[in-house]
């Protein structure tokens, strides 16, 4: 999995769509959550317009003043499915709060005439742009495949396990995977020395 060609600004990791659904992608826009290594990918106006293009939405330009209303319904969705990862309820507030920016992106789609299949016009806000996004977190909430919804255990990403056995742990394997390998390698030989 190639990494996205996202500005890292000082930054020395790197970003990777991993999540298997856009509503996880959003919400890992922010590497290492909680911890003081924490990053946020879109701290940058252009790697917000990247990011809206690698997930197959209108690119549309970001400016410094858009970034708080993108930034908040990233937050929103992070409220919602974090805890579903963990195998909790989301609070009812963080689901009242997706409610309403659901609703508003409801609100601006319509089923083209044409090829009679839902359409979205051209957004008339950059936040508009993630109304796709807002729409599938709903999706992810609603359809009852909670167990599916993991959070890797060493950069707590969001990824939905796709695995025929559901047994995937980390967010990528060529990252995490090898490095809690190479840990418990470490670990392990250094306990038989």
């Amino acid at each position: 999995m190639d990494a996205l060609a996202l500005d890292p600004n000082g930054y020395g990791g790197t970003y990777k769509l991993i999540g298997g659904n856009r509503a996880l992608d959003l919400v890992n826009t922010i590497s290492w959550p909680l911890t003081s290594r924490r990053h946020d990918w879109f701290d940058l106006p252009t790697n917000v317009t990247t990011w809206l293009e690698a997930v197959e939405l209108d690119p549309v330009p970001v400016t410094d003043s858009d970034l708080a209303a993108i930034t908040e319904i990233r937050q929103v969705v992070a409220e919602v499915v974090r805890p579903l990862a963990d195998g909790d309820r989301p609070p009812v507030d963080a689901i009242r709060s997706l409610n309403t920016h659901v609703s508003g992106a409801n609100s601006r789609r319509f089923v083209d005439p044409t090829s009679l299949s839902w359409t979205w016009p051209m957004p008339q806000r950059p936040a508009h742009a993630l109304d796709p996004v807002l729409l599938d977190a709903a999706e992810l909430i609603t359809a009852g495949k909670h167990g599916r919804l993991k959070q890797c255990p060493s950069c707590a990403w969001l990824f939905s396990d796709q695995t025929r056995n559901g047994g995937r742990r980390w967010c990528d394997m060529a990252d995490c995977g090898s490095r809690a390998k190479s840990r418990s390698y470490y670990h392990r030989s250094k306990a038989s020395s």
